[in-house]
């Protein structure tokens, strides 16, 4: 088992620094794409979701179905691990007509319990839905068997402290692309790119704060926005895969 975290994540993507990414995000002034595909605001339910998701270096549950659909490439053998890349386009000075900065990352997504269960559901799916109980979970102890590191039999209570002290200070940071901008130390101007980082959040907490106004009765747009955002992606990706 590895205790640093970070260290095996940069391991792994030096590894495979000359293979594609398994999906990438572009980072636009008042827009984000995913793989150059369709545009969508930073105050839709799919921005929240999927980049939540990237923050803490874990696999979408919610896009395995599209992802296994589009054939997106898996890495580093029985962990099956997604690499991102994120792209970011910072606006230019308006003194200076060149192209916008572009700035390129590379993330390690992990799976986790969540996407364990919606593999199985998969594999029952194509299946044709003829597993048992029994049977998912012949397959889930295969899976865990594979992937998980060799019991201690032995164990030292003092030697598992500093391990998991190891493990929770090495965990990922969030991605420099998605992190808040700092303000100057002055706190007196602020950039554009920290202009735009506050309109953002300001646009997605209105977005998500109730209005007085509005009605008690339930809605069901941020439901049917988030699924059709959802429908984008799987073009999307079904495109850019072909």
């Amino acid at each position: 088992m590895a205790y640093n975290l970070t260290r095996e994540s940069q391991s792994i993507l030096k590894q495979y620094e000359t293979s594609s990414p398994s999906f990438s995000v572009q980072l636009h002034h008042d827009n984000w794409t995913l793989n150059s595909g369709p545009k969508f605001l930073y105050n839709s339910p799919a921005f929240s979701a999927l980049f939540d998701d990237i923050k803490a270096h874990r696999i979408p549950v919610d896009l395995l179905e599209l992802f296994d659909a589009a054939k997106v490439p898996f890495y580093e053998g029985v962990s099956c691990c997604m690499i991102v890349e994120i792209e970011e386009y910072k606006p230019p000075d308006e003194k200076d007509s060149k192209l916008p900065e572009k700035t390129v990352t590379r993330v390690l997504l992990r799976p986790n319990s969540e996407t364990l269960f919606a593999d199985l559901c998969l594999l029952n799916q194509k299946s044709g839905g003829k597993w048992t109980d029994k049977d998912a979970l012949e397959v889930e102890a295969k899976i865990l068997l594979a992937t998980s590191p060799p019991l201690c039999l032995d164990p030292d209570p003092r030697l598992g402290k500093v391990a998991n002290s190891l493990y929770r200070i090495s965990l990922p940071r969030t991605p420099p692309p998605l992190r808040p901008k700092k303000r100057k130390a002055n706190g007196l101007e602020s950039t554009e790119e920290d202009e735009a980082s506050v309109n953002r959040k300001t646009k997605i907490i209105r977005f998500m704060d109730p209005k007085p106004t509005r009605s008690a009765t339930p809605s069901y747009v941020m439901f049917l926005d988030l699924h059709h955002s959802l429908f984008l992606i799987s073009l999307t990706l079904e495109v850019s895969v072909a």
